[in-house]
């Protein structure tokens, strides 16, 4: 009887960790644009304005690419997982030291960026080939 469960419990502990790759469908792939509303940053005791900065995020197969203004960084991502309305992207941008969070919703083609602390949430609209 003690190797019977076990058995079982060793069987169901592999189920539970093993876990599917998921991948991001190609129809999320993309060119998205926004911009970054402002927001402000308290430094050294004084109170400074970020005006609304324009975002461009474009999603390969394996990698991203971020244009903030005229900085440009590159990088790759993971989906974290698959929920009903959204997948949900761990972005590893070269040079940050914390990750970024990208949420591709299935329907209305449209993303959600939060970004770096004090950056607020920014939405992105899909841009056709054509519309740029």
């Amino acid at each position: 009887m003690k190797h019977v469960l076990l058995i079982a419990l060793l069987f169901s502990a592999g189920m539970v960790f093993s876990q599917k790759e998921v991948d991001l469908k190609r129809r999320y792939r993309g060119y998205y644009e926004g911009t970054i509303p402002e927001y402000s940053i308290q430094s050294n005791g004084e109170l400074h304005f970020v005006s609304s900065t324009p975002i461009s995020i474009t999603i390969g197969a394996d990698v991203i690419q971020v244009r903030v203004g005229n900085n440009e960084m590159m990088g790759t991502y993971e989906v974290m997982f698959k929920a009903d309305k959204y997948y949900l992207l761990d972005v590893d941008i070269e040079g940050q030291l914390a990750n970024e969070r990208i949420m591709v919703y299935k329907w209305g083609k449209r993303l959600s960026r939060d970004g770096m602390f004090p950056q607020p949430i920014s939405t992105l609209k899909k841009v056709r080939k054509r519309d740029r």
